[in-house]
């Protein structure tokens, strides 16, 4: 039943995803719900991989700084919802030099293989050409999408799916693994991650946010830039300079964002905690 249910979760992300990176090939980025939100593609990340110099244990300095930052998000998930929380992380690059069909599908392959999924598949989608690879690593599911443009421009993204209360660890080891490869591979990237859960107390949507806003606030430096509202979703951004990784929203980075749905389905208020932003739908 769990392996169904993070299935049909990923089913879902990848639909949702999908609409995503083919926005990229019409010059813009994602599009978050909250229509005021930053665009990760703005973002110039402190953290960001491309340049990670390497300490004596062959870490890399940018991938201790995600990990140390997934640990928050985990905790501060685990601490407000339900013990079914969905763990999210996207690692996405960019390569701006044109390369062939084939040379792409090649890369593709690759990389999927050096991540430990195999079976590229080609697809086309909105005109450009899409090679995908899914398979399960260490129980995450692990979906590989890379995009080729008309121009031959290439939009690679990797996303891991998995249950934060059992394989957050499992996780940063494959983030760490993914982002090495990516940087071996020529692929600046970036990444950004999403725990998402029904609250584990009853309250409107506004008290749920009030009492996330203040266990944050324990735990770390913030203060709200940006914030949206309809009537049953709350979200609001905030800077928190504490956290490594941010996006841009004009002149104002953004290090986090929390919104609260009010699911009128489960009569319960869904929680979803983005760092730097929020990437899926919630």
């Amino acid at each position: 039943m769990r392996k169904m249910r993070i299935q049909i979760i990923v089913m879902m992300l990848l639909l949702c995803g999908a609409a995503g990176m083919m926005a990229g090939f019409a010059g813009t980025t994602d599009s978050y719900r909250n229509e005021s939100a930053p665009h990760a593609g703005e973002a110039s990340t402190s953290a960001s991989g491309g340049t990670g110099e390497t300490d004596v244990n062959g870490t890399t300095r940018a991938g201790e700084a995600a990990e140390s930052d997934l640990t928050l998000l985990a905790a501060l998930g685990q601490e407000h919802m339900e013990p079914s929380a969905i763990l999210t992380v996207k690692i996405q690059g960019e390569m701006i030099n044109s390369i062939p069909k084939d040379q792409a599908k090649t890369a593709a392959e690759e990389l999927a293989r050096s991540m430990g999924v195999s079976g590229v598949t080609a697809a086309e989608l909105h005109g450009n050409d899409v090679f995908q690879a899914e398979g399960v690593l260490s129980g995450v599911s692990v979906h590989l999408d890379w995009a080729l443009t008309k121009e031959g421009h290439s939009y690679i993204r990797v996303m891991l799916v998995g249950e934060a209360a059992v394989q957050t660890r499992e996780m940063m080891v494959l983030q760490q693994q993914i982002q090495e490869q990516m940087e071996q591979a020529g692929i600046p990237y970036t990444w950004n991650a999403a725990i998402q859960g029904y609250a584990s107390k009853t309250g409107s949507v506004e008290g749920t946010m009030a009492q996330v806003e203040e266990a944050i606030a324990q735990k770390l430096p913030l203060h709200s830039v940006e914030d949206y509202a309809d009537d049953k979703t709350l979200s609001r951004s905030y800077e928190a300079p504490s956290l490594r990784n941010f996006v841009k929203s004009g002149d104002m980075p953004i290090h986090m964002q929390v919104a609260v749905h009010e699911d009128s389905v489960k009569k319960s208020s869904r929680i979803t905690i983005g760092f730097p932003v929020i990437t899926i739908e919630y």
